[in-house]
């Protein structure tokens, strides 16, 4: 019985994998891997390899061991010629050929070292920034040091170490590099924060310098990583105009509240009116109290541009005479940078996940896993934008609270009611009373009908037999 062979080899999975394979070849293999359970697992395999690979740390290889290495192999080698009896010829050019790999091999695993540990480096740049961002979300600023991102001695998750990275990258050295953190801007009013990885051994461990801030922008060697495009950042990316944020000042929140006695209130809020509309304000509440035998009071939430609400508030207070005037300003500058900088990140991870659906690049499981993922990013930024836009119209109109109230003036009671009303009215409630009365007395009459029934039952023989006696008495 002859066995026919699998129409696709693996060598052609892994050529899929790698991009190499030819054009017209491309949909037909990646339709039967998503198909055939034995390709998919040769294609996972060879994905896992590569994980494996990526993540493989190369540990430093210092002169002192591959000095140790050299005379070992001349050792074995000369061994070995003395018991096959060769010439010193033959060991002289054995030991050429194992010199000669050893200056091939080196430079090849250095540079393999070097790329490993600079990858490595990126990565880790990249997970502090998402750590930070975390951080100041549950926080409400930035860490401190580098320890603030660690997992905590014993214990949960706390201020002092909030168990965001593992132990190894908050001790400040991983794969060939040294971290350093500092934070920024704490003595002005804002927070930030800068991050640098060094090679610790330049040359042998990393050529390059990388660095990042709280803006999620990586830089190579003062430079940006991703070039001027800004294309493909990392998780914490943002925009450029977002990345400056802190440049064009900072973001608050501003309100206002103000309490006003009026001589009226109508020609107040006529005048409340215009002065909203000179200075492009609206209003965005308004309740008003306008019952009689009482003080009429006029309450209104009004949004005016940030910039206009000095000009604003300094019209309002020639409506009356101001009772109580406040004004404060909030400050959300982190909140604002931490919130494009998440934004940014899920619509780069949405489209990451649309390539994929599109390209249908797994199995239909996958794909469908992703479409679900794809459905739940999307959710999230639409959640993210509509806190986006109600920062954004906090920052750019402020509230004032406004509360007009009018001096009260005592009404004219209405003429008293004519003889012929005043007497039918005194008829209505006679004879309403009346009715009452006589129902009332009823209603007494029959509760206490039971009770006297009783009573008179009881005492009517006792009352008879001395009815007798006294009559017999009388007789004699």
């Amino acid at each position: 019985m002859k066995t026919l062979p699998h129409p696709v080899a693996p060598e052609e999975v892994m050529a899929l994998l790698d991009g190499e394979l030819a054009c017209e070849r491309v949909e037909a293999i990646r339709l039967h891997v998503e198909l055939c359970p034995e390709c998919s697992e040769v294609a996972k395999a060879i994905e896992e390899s590569r994980s494996a690979f990526a993540t493989w740390p190369v540990e430093d290889l210092a002169l002192s061991s591959a000095t140790d290495i050299g005379s070992r192999v001349s050792e074995r080698a000369e061994a070995t010629s003395l018991k096959s009896g060769r010439s010193p010829a033959a060991f002289a050019l054995a030991a050429c050929a194992a010199v000669l790999l050893f200056l091939v091999a080196t430079p090849n695993l250095l540079r393999s070292r070097i790329a490993a540990n600079e990858a490595s480096a990126v990565g880790s740049l990249r997970l502090l920034n998402t750590a930070a961002l975390t951080y100041a979300e549950k926080y409400g600023h930035y860490p401190s040091s580098l320890e603030n991102f660690g997992p905590p001695p014993s214990g949960d998750a706390r201020e002092s170490a909030a168990n965001l990275i593992d132990s190894v990258l908050a001790s400040g050295r991983k794969s060939g590099y040294v971290f350093s953190y500092k934070r920024l801007f704490a003595d002005r009013g804002g927070d930030g924060y800068f991050i640098r990885a060094d090679p610790l051994y330049s040359g042998q461990s990393g050529q390059r310098t990388f660095s990042t801030d709280q803006t999620g922008v990586l830089w190579m060697n003062g430079k940006p990583l991703e070039g001027p495009s800004n294309q493909n950042r990392g998780p914490a990316s943002v925009s450029r105009d977002v990345a400056n944020a802190n440049s064009n000042g900072p973001k608050i929140e501003q309100t206002a509240d103000l309490k006003i006695d009026v001589r009226s209130v109508e020609d107040a809020r006529d005048a409340m009116s215009a002065i909203l509309e000179r200075h492009g304000g609206h209003i965005a509440q308004l309740s008003a109290n306008a019952e009689s035998h009482a003080q009429r009071v006029l309450v209104a939430s009004l949004r005016v541009p940030s910039d206009r609400l000095s000009t604003c508030i300094a019209e309002l207070r020639r409506l009356g005479r101001v009772t109580q005037e406040s004004q404060t300003g909030q400050e959300v500058t982190p909140r604002y940078v931490d919130l494009n900088a998440r934004l940014s990140n899920e619509r780069k991870t949405e489209a990451k996940i649309n390539e994929v659906i599109k390209n249908r690049a797994g199995n239909l499981k996958e794909v469908l896993e992703a479409e679900s993922e794809s459905a739940r990013v999307r959710g999230e930024i639409e959640r993210m934008e509509a806190e986006q836009k109600t920062m954004e119209e906090r920052i750019e109109f402020a509230t004032i609270a406004v509360t007009l109230s009018e001096e009260y003036r005592a009404e004219l009671q209405s003429p008293a009611p004519t003889a012929g009303v005043r007497v039918r009215n005194a008829l209505v409630d006679g004879t309403r009373e009346a009715w009452e009365s006589g129902l009332g007395l009823a209603i007494w009459s029959l509760s206490i009908l039971p009770t006297a029934m009783l009573w008179t039952a009881i005492l009517f023989l006792p009352a008879r037999w001395g009815w007798r006696r006294w009559r017999v008495w009388s007789a004699a």
